[in-house]
């Protein structure tokens, strides 16, 4: 591996879980190099493998972390890729020095448009959701709400109850939950909250049980390297027949009018805060000339 697939190799091995990670080392070295930090491992994985595929071919590389690396990285991707496309994809990012200062600080920074990052958001956190696999709290603001629609527009509050009660679908009732991406409708307000809608179907059991529609609103958090995060979401589940179903997800329905307040409100919130804001600026030299 060049320089630049150790770099961006070693960033990714440090999604995984201790666990995974030395699942991965061991595999890697064939248990033959003992370790006792992560940084260590991580070193030790890097060291023995003969090249950013063979690493990132692993099984303990799962599909869904590449798509999380990918989406931390704003790097678009065709909905459906398979895991060899996703790592091909990884290592040509590597390669070409984004992962790196650019040399001409003036250039602009090319960011996937706002439908592929509707794709790309979809296809990880389904994925996420359905296996529990990296399904965290960090996926989402400390503040972050979750509106249950079909539970009489039930509200909850805080990264670790919205995440556990979504989970919960999951790991208590068996629901898996399949987006119709191409449905997907996406927004973004000037300040940057992006909204996207979802609609997809719901299944138990390998049985197709009703249809859902899902909103979320993602912001950039600059401590997390400048990475989207979810600030909040709607989820709305329902058992309808199949030809319901098919009109309930076209993508010609109007945007909800309380999802078109809440990215009005948005902006209007930002200004409100900026303009009722006081700046002071300190003039050192202030002080001095009281002395």
């Amino acid at each position: 591996m060049n320089k630049f697939e150790q770099l961006g190799a070693q960033e990714l091995l440090s999604m995984l879980t201790d666990e995974e990670l030395m699942s991965v080392k061991d595999t890697v070295t064939k248990s033959m190099i003992q370790t006792n930090t992560q940084a260590e491992a991580i070193d030790a994985c890097l060291k023995c493998s003969q090249s950013a595929m063979q690493l990132l071919r692993r099984k303990k590389i799962r599909r869904d972390i590449l798509m999380q690396y990918l989406a931390r990285k704003s790097i678009p991707v065709i909905a459906g890729s398979d895991k060899v496309r996703l790592i091909k994809r990884i290592i040509d990012y590597w390669n070409s020095g984004s992962s790196s200062t650019p040399s001409n600080p003036s250039a602009p920074m090319i960011l996937p448009s706002i439908h592929q990052l509707s794709h790309q958001f979809t296809e990880w956190f389904y994925t996420s959701w359905n296996t529990l696999n990296t399904f965290t709290p960090d996926h989402f603001f400390p503040d972050c709400g979750l509106t249950l629609v079909h539970e009489n527009r039930r509200q909850i509050s805080g990264s670790y109850y919205v995440c556990d009660a979504l989970r919960s679908y999951v790991a208590s009732q068996d629901l898996r939950f399949c987006p119709n991406i191409q449905s997907n409708k996406a927004e973004e307000s000037k300040h940057g909250l992006v909204l996207i809608q979802i609609h997809g179907t719901i299944h138990q059991h390998g049985t197709f049980v009703g249809i859902f529609d899902q909103a979320f609103g993602l912001v950039r958090d600059p401590n997390h390297s400048n990475n989207y995060l979810i600030k909040f979401t709607f989820l709305n589940m329902q058992t309808q027949s199949a030809q319901q179903q098919s009109q309930l997800s076209s993508r010609n329905l109007p945007t909800p009018s309380y999802l078109i307040d809440i990215l009005q409100n948005y902006d209007q919130t930002i200004q409100q805060q900026i303009d009722s804001t006081d700046y002071i600026i300190d003039d050192g030299d202030d002080d001095d000339d009281s002395n």
